[in-house]
C-alpha cells in the first residue's frame, strides 16, 4: 500500500504520540506542583490572647503574620470545647454525635467508630502526599502523655510518619509556682493522676527551653519540610502551649510583669442569670476569688507560654521562606477550642460561652487574599472540606463541614447560617446575631451578640425574645435529631 504521507513521518509517529501521552498525563513534577500543607494547631488557646484578634497585651507576631499573608476568621468555633472530642471532629470532618466522641475518654474509639473512612490527613496520604504527625493532633494527655513520649490514643492510619515528643513539662528546671488549689503529687517516676492536668502550675524555666515539646517538634517539623520539599507534604505540627502546666523560659514572662496585666472586666452579680449547668471552673472553685494578684501571675503566665509557642509558629514559617516553600504552601493555624482567661470568673474551658467555643482561625493560601478578615460562621470540620478543595481534592461524602474556600477566594461571605457546638450537658447555635445555649435540665442562655458580645445579659427569661428563643430552641432540636446516630446503622 502506498503511504500518503512521508515513510519517516509514519516510522516518527509511535515515538510522537508516546511524547503526547507522557505530557498529557500527570507526571512527578505536576505532583509535586500541589500545594504543601502546614497545618499548626496549638492546644487551650483562647483567640482573644493574640495580638492579632486585639489582645494589646499579648504579642504574637508570628501567627499575625500568618494572618497578613491570609485570612482571619473572626467567628470560626469548635465542635466541643474539650480536646479529645475537639480533635476527633477536626479531623474525621463530623460532628462529635456522629463520630461518637463525647468525652475525652472516648477519643480511644476514634478509629473504630470511624472505621474505613478517611480522615483529614489520610486523605492526603490517600492522594500520594507525604503526611507527617508531629506531636499533639489527636487527644494526648498533658502532660502525661509527653512526660512519657507516648502518643495517646492516635489514629494510625492518618500517618506516612509520627513523632511524639518526649519532654519534662512540669519537672523542667526553674522556678516553679503552683497558683490554684489542686493537690499535686510529684513522683517523677509516674505519668499520670498527678493532677496538673488541670492546675495553673508556672514553672519559668532555666534554659532557652530547647528541652521542651514545642521546641523539639519545631525541629522535627523543619527536618521534615527539608527531607521532603520535593514532593507535596501535609505537615501537622502540635503544639502543646499554652496548655497547662504553664512552662516556659524565664525570658518570656518579662514583657508580661503580673501587676501590668489587665484582668477580665467584673460585672456584678454577672453569674446571677446563667444556669448552674452552664457555670464552669470559677475563680471561687479554683482558689482565685479575692485575688486578684494571683489572676495577673495566670495571665502572665498564660500569655508567656502563648508568646513561647508563637515563637516556635516563627520558626517554622521562616523555615518555609528559608526552603522557598512559602508561596506553594497553605498554613493553618488554629486551636482546639477556645478557653476562659476570668470572663464571667471563669477559667479553662469545657464551657459553651463565647470565650471557649471560639477559635482563632487563620489561614493563608499561595493565591489568597492577603491581610483581609473575614466575619463568616465557621465550624472546626469546615477545614476537613476546606483543605481538600484548596488542594484539589475531591471531599469524601462522610464529610459533615462546608468548604470555606469560596470564602477564602472572595467568592462568598460565608457558607454557613449558624455554627454548633456541643457538651455533655448542652449545645450552643451560634447564628450572625444570636447565641443560644440549652442544657440537657431544660435550662437555656440567649444573648444578643451585637449588642452584648461579652454575654453579660442572659435573654432566656425575656418576654420580648419569646419569639427568638422558641426558634433557636426548635433549630438545636432539630440539629440534635439530624445529628444521632441511625437504628441499624452509623451516621
Amino acid at each position: 500500500m502506498k503511504c500518503s504521507m512521508p515513510c519517516s513521518l509514519v516510522r516518527f509517529l509511535p515515538v510522537l504520540l508516546g511524547l503526547i501521552l507522557a505530557m498529557s498525563s500527570e507526571s512527578p513534577v505536576q505532583a509535586a506542583d500541589q500545594p504543601n500543607v502546614l497545618f499548626i494547631i496549638s492546644d487551650d488557646l483562647s483567640a482573644e490572647a493574640l495580638s492579632c484578634y486585639g489582645n494589646e497585651q499579648c504579642q504574637t507576631p508570628a501567627i499575625d503574620s500568618i494572618a497578613e499573608r491570609g485570612i482571619r476568621f473572626t467567628r470560626a468555633y469548635c465542635q466541643f470545647p474539650i480536646c479529645g472530642p475537639s480533635r476527633a471532629a477536626l479531623m474525621s470532618g463530623m460532628y462529635p454525635e456522629s463520630i461518637g466522641v463525647m468525652g475525652n475518654g472516648g477519643a480511644n474509639n476514634f478509629t473504630k467508630n470511624l472505621g474505613d473512612r478517611p480522615s483529614m490527613s489520610q486523605h492526603f496520604r490517600n492522594h500520594d502526599y507525604y503526611v507527617a504527625r508531629v506531636s499533639k493532633i489527636y487527644h494526648m494527655r498533658v502532660p502525661g502523655d509527653i512526660t512519657a513520649g507516648v502518643s495517646g490514643p492516635d489514629h494510625e492510619a492518618s500517618w506516612t510518619e509520627r513523632f511524639n515528643m518526649h519532654a519534662p513539662e512540669w519537672m523542667t528546671k526553674g522556678e516553679h509556682i503552683h497558683l490554684t488549689n489542686e493537690n499535686l503529687n510529684f513522683d517523677k517516676d509516674k505519668h499520670y493522676g498527678l493532677g496538673f492536668g488541670g492546675a495553673f502550675y508556672v514553672v519559668k524555666g532555666e534554659s532557652d527551653g530547647r528541652e521542651q515539646p514545642d521546641v523539639m517538634a519545631t525541629d522535627k517539623a523543619i527536618e521534615l519540610m527539608k527531607a521532603h520539599r520535593d514532593e507535596p507534604f501535609f505537615l501537622a505540627v502540635g503544639l502543646v502551649r499554652p496548655h497547662v502546666p504553664l512552662v516556659a523560659p524565664a525570658s518570656y514572662y518579662d514583657p508580661y510583669p503580673p501587676k501590668e496585666m489587665q484582668l477580665a472586666p467584673e460585672v456584678e452579680n454577672d453569674l446571677a442569670d446563667i444556669p448552674k449547668p452552664g457555670i464552669s471552673k470559677t475563680s471561687r472553685s479554683s482558689g482565685l476569688a479575692g485575688k486578684p494578684g494571683k489572676q495577673q501571675e495566670v495571665l502572665s503566665a498564660y500569655y508567656a507560654s502563648v508568646a513561647f509557642m508563637d515563637a516556635q509558629v516563627g520558626r517554622l514559617l521562616e523555615a518555609l521562606r528559608e526552603l522557598d516553600l512559602d508561596e506553594e504552601t497553605i498554613v493553618v493555624f488554629t486551636s482546639d477550642h477556645g478557653y476562659h482567661l476570668g470572663e464571667h470568673s471563669f477559667w479553662q474551658k469545657m464551657s459553651l460561652h463565647e470565650e471557649s467555643a471560639r477559635i482563632p482561625l487563620v489561614i493563608s493560601t499561595p493565591s489568597g487574599p492577603a491581610g483581609s478578615t473575614s466575619e463568616a460562621l465557621a465550624e472546626q470540620i469546615d477545614l476537613y472540606p476546606t483543605l481538600a478543595e484548596l488542594s484539589g481534592l475531591d471531599v469524601p461524602e462522610h464529610v459533615q463541614g462546608k468548604s470555606l474556600a469560596p470564602v477564602i477566594r472572595g467568592e462568598a461571605k460565608g457558607v454557613r447560617r449558624a455554627a454548633y457546638s456541643v457538651t455533655g450537658n448542652g449545645q450552643l447555635l451560634r447564628t450572625d446575631k444570636w447565641a443560644y445555649i440549652k442544657y440537657r435540665d431544660g435550662s437555656q442562655e440567649l444573648y444578643n451578640m451585637e449588642n452584648d458580645p461579652r454575654q453579660y445579659r442572659n435573654l432566656a427569661d425575656s418576654a420580648d425574645h419569646a419569639d427568638i428563643l422558641q426558634r433557636m430552641d426548635a433549630a438545636v432540636t432539630s440539629k440534635r435529631n439530624e445529628l444521632k446516630p441511625k437504628a441499624g446503622g452509623r451516621q
